[in-house]
């Protein structure tokens, strides 16, 4: 068992900036990250779809403003496979720099599956299922967030997507619903959108009432199967 003034649970941009700050401070640092360091956002989130932004204001302009900057094309070619290739490199390049910091302020880095098991305890499970055990003065929770996933849907990764299945995806779909207009959905119906596939956004109502939004996903849900 390996005791630490600070454990850090979830390597995104919150917690990889807190376990180099503690470790800044002289507090002896571990981080624990059950998928990626950099987490969803430099993984399969912010970066990647900054990346994929960019080709999508290029494919943009030159399917709809060529002419206004003086471009003619006869046939013109949009290959949205390299795009992802391009936001893979772009991402990777990002999650290997954490990993570099993360060796040059001596953070010990554990990855598995958290679990507090006493307020001064967390169990991390390694994919082969080996637990080991860490003790902690502070504890720092920075789980980040994971889809909301309407009631009778099921996630099949081709007909029905999350952001971490669509941003991976190489192939461009003919038409799209994409539920929810925040960042996460406008961002693919930009990108989407600029290729020339058909996206309709359709945004959930406020929650108010707690029982009646449950019905409300239902009847989503129903609209979609």
């Amino acid at each position: 068992m390996s005791d630490y003034d600070v454990i850090v649970i979830g390597a995104g941009p919150g917690g990889y900036v807190a376990a180099i700050r503690a470790s800044q401070l002289g507090l002896k640092t571990a981080i624990i990250e059950k998928e990626w360091l950099g987490g969803v956002c430099l993984n399969i989130g912010c970066v990647p779809s900054k990346s994929l932004l960019k080709n999508a204001e290029v494919a943009h302009t030159l399917r709809k403003r060529g002419r206004e900057f003086g471009f003619k094309f006869d046939n013109l070619e949009l290959d949205y496979s390299v795009a992802v290739k391009r936001s893979r490199q772009v991402s990777g390049r990002l999650t290997r720099g954490v990993g570099f910091l993360m060796k040059k302020n001596n953070i010990d880095v554990h990855m598995g599956t958290a679990k507090l098991t006493a307020k001064d305890t967390v169990s991390v499970t390694v994919a082969d299922g080996e637990t080991t055990e860490l003790k902690a003065k502070n504890l720092v929770i920075a789980t980040g967030a994971s889809p909301f996933v309407l009631p009778g849907v099921e996630i099949d990764g081709e007909k029905v997507l999350t952001y971490r299945e669509a941003i991976l995806q190489t192939d461009l779909p003919k038409s799209v619903i994409i539920v929810g207009s925040g960042a996460i959905g406008a961002e693919f119906a930009t990108i989407w959108g600029a290729y020339g596939v058909d996206v309709t956004i359709v945004e959930m109502l406020p929650r108010i009432v707690p029982n009646e939004d449950e019905e409300i996903s239902a009847e989503l849900a129903k609209a979609f199967l």
